[in-house]
C-alpha cells in the first residue's frame, strides 16, 4: 500500500475502492458492447450499483470512457518508470519497454479496438485517443524512449541512427498488433521474444564487423 493510501480514510479508500470498480466495469461493459452500445444502465448493472450511485462518480458515459483512458494511460505510465525508465542498460531499456508494450495490449487489447473504431486517426496518432488531463502523456513517454535510444547510440550500443527515428519505428511495429486484423496465436512469451530478436538484432551495433 503507498503513502498516498494510508492518509486517506476509510470512507475515502472504499470511495476509491468503488470507483476502480466501476472503472473495470465500464471497460468491460465498452468491450463487450463498443461504445456505441455501452450505457450508464449497463455499466451499473456490470458493477453491481445503482445507477444513481454511479453518479456520485462520475458525470456520465462521456466521463466514464475518458476515465477508463486515463487509468489505463496512468497504468502504463507507472509501470514504464518502474520497469523501463529504471534500466541504465539501454538495450535492457528497449528489451523491458516492448515486453511492457506487448503485456499491456495484451491485458487491455478489447478497449484498445474499441478505440480504434471510435477514433479511426489514433491508429496513426495514439495521442488523439487521450483526454485534455492527460494528453501530454504520449509526448513525454515518446521523448523519454528517445532518450534512451540516444543514449544506446552515444554509448556504442546501437547504430548510429537518429535516436527519434528508432522510437518511431518501434511505435510503428508495436502499433501495428493494435489495430491489425490479423490476430497472432502464438502465446504472449513467444511474441515478446520474437519482437526482442527482431527490432533489436537489427539495430544493434556489431562491432566485430566494424561499421558499414
Amino acid at each position: 500500500m503507498g503513502d498516498k493510501d494510508t492518509k486517506l480514510s476509510r470512507r475515502e479508500r472504499e470511495r476509491e475502492a468503488h470507483r476502480q470498480e466501476l472503472l473495470e466495469a465500464a471497460e468491460r461493459v465498452f468491450v463487450r458492447e463498443g461504445y456505441h452500445g455501452a450505457t450508464v444502465e449497463k455499466i451499473a448493472q456490470e458493477a453491481e450499483f445503482a445507477v444513481g450511485t454511479l453518479y456520485n462518480f462520475f458525470e456520465g458515459k462521456d466521463d466514464l470512457y475518458a476515465r477508463v483512458i486515463e487509468r489505463i494511460v496512468e497504468d502504463f505510465m507507472i509501470q514504464f518508470e518502474e520497469k523501463v525508465l529504471s534500466k541504465e542498460d539501454p538495450e535492457q531499456a528497449i528489451a523491458s519497454l516492448i515486453e511492457l508494450r506487448l503485456t499491456h495490449y495484451e491485458n487491455h487489447q478489447g478497449f484498445f479496438r474499441v478505440l480504434f473504431e471510435t477514433v479511426p486517426s489514433s491508429r496513426l496518432d495514439p495521442s488523439r485517443t487521450l483526454p485534455t488531463r492527460i494528453s501530454g502523456a504520449y509526448e513525454r513517454y515518446l521523448d523519454s524512449v528517445t532518450d534512451i535510444f540516444r543514449r544506446g547510440v552515444s554509448q556504442g550500443v546501437f547504430d548510429e541512427t537518429d535516436p527519434l527515428y528508432l522510437t518511431l519505428c518501434l511505435e510503428g511495429i508495436v502499433n501495428a498488433f493494435y489495430w491489425s486484423k490479423r490476430k497472432s496465436t502464438e502465446p504472449l512469451t513467444v511474441r515478446v521474444e520474437k519482437m526482442k530478436r527482431e527490432f533489436l538484432g537489427r539495430i544493434k551495433r556489431r562491432l566485430e564487423k566494424g561499421l558499414q
